[in-house]
């Protein structure tokens, strides 16, 4: 097991991504802290999982953009498994909305949880990981919304552009500290909000034909490459996004037939 007795943090735990992701990160070896901001029955859901493959897990209730909840996360972790190896900077909201009417409040709740939350986890865990001379790895969640923004969805493109340059700032300045930080920029993901979004076979169809691989990916596919960058088979790898998307950043003649479908 890549991860065996790493302690492991995944923000917003307790569905979708961030849900594969700690389940991916508990069968390779890691014993995992969930933290979640409101949904206590996923996050008790994710910990009972962890705790079937065999790993110690721990639920945290936090609000990731609250500085004082992300370093009272951290300081937990460490109270209760005495350090941490593997941060995963996985929560984050979309509130759907034109720039040119968009509300301040709701600009400020999606840069709120999606950037400053990734930075203040990140400096808490980051901190300890300096302090206990250890090292460690820092996985945030971007999105290929980053590279492709999408019409209307608000602050959540500059957010997810802000992580993928919060991520190299990190990478370049804990490197002597051994500490690697890295991206992950999902594509299309089945989780249980897509699945709402396009509710028919017939609108999955037109979405899949969207991406070259011609289907969406799934939450345990992110947290396969999420065990990837926080295990040693990663060691030389920091200040990199890699882009989970069946290809879709690739092929702009996909989402003109996507588009074209949808009509």
């Amino acid at each position: 097991m890549k991860l065996i007795d790493k302690v492991a943090i995944v923000t917003g735990a307790s569905q979708g991504i961030g849900k594969g992701i700690a389940i991916g990160l508990a069968k390779a070896g890691a014993d995992v802290v969930v933290n979640y901001y409101k949904n206590v029955e996923g996050a008790e859901s994710v910990k009972k999982e962890v705790e079937e493959i065999g790993r110690k897990s721990l639920l945290f209730q936090g609000d990731v953009s609250i500085r004082n909840d992300a370093f009272g996360l951290a300081q937990t972790t460490i109270e209760t498994f005495g350090k941490i190896d593997i941060l995963v900077n996985n929560a984050g909201i979309l509130i759907p909305g034109a720039l040119l009417d968009l509300e301040e409040e709701k600009w400020n709740r999606v840069i709120q949880v999606n950037l400053n939350g990734v930075f203040f986890g990140s400096q808490a865990v980051g901190k300890h990981m300096v302090e206990s001379k250890r090292g460690g790895s820092i996985v945030n969640i971007a999105s290929i919304s980053a590279h492709m923004p999408e019409i209307c969805d608000g602050a959540y493109t500059p957010s997810k552009a802000g992580v993928i340059g919060l991520t190299r700032m990190l990478a370049m300045e804990w490197a002597e500290y051994n500490i690697r930080v890295n991206a992950i920029s999902p594509g299309p993901i089945m989780t249980s909000l897509q699945r709402q979004a396009f509710p028919t076979q017939e609108l999955e169809d037109a979405r899949n034909r969207a991406v070259p691989m011609n289907r969406h990916g799934t939450p345990e596919e992110m947290g396969q490459v999420a065990v990837f960058l926080a295990s040693d088979d990663a060691s030389y790898i920091t200040g990199a996004e890699i882009k989970a998307d069946g290809g879709s950043i690739m092929n702009m003649f996909k989402m003109i037939r996507y588009l074209s479908d949808s009509k």
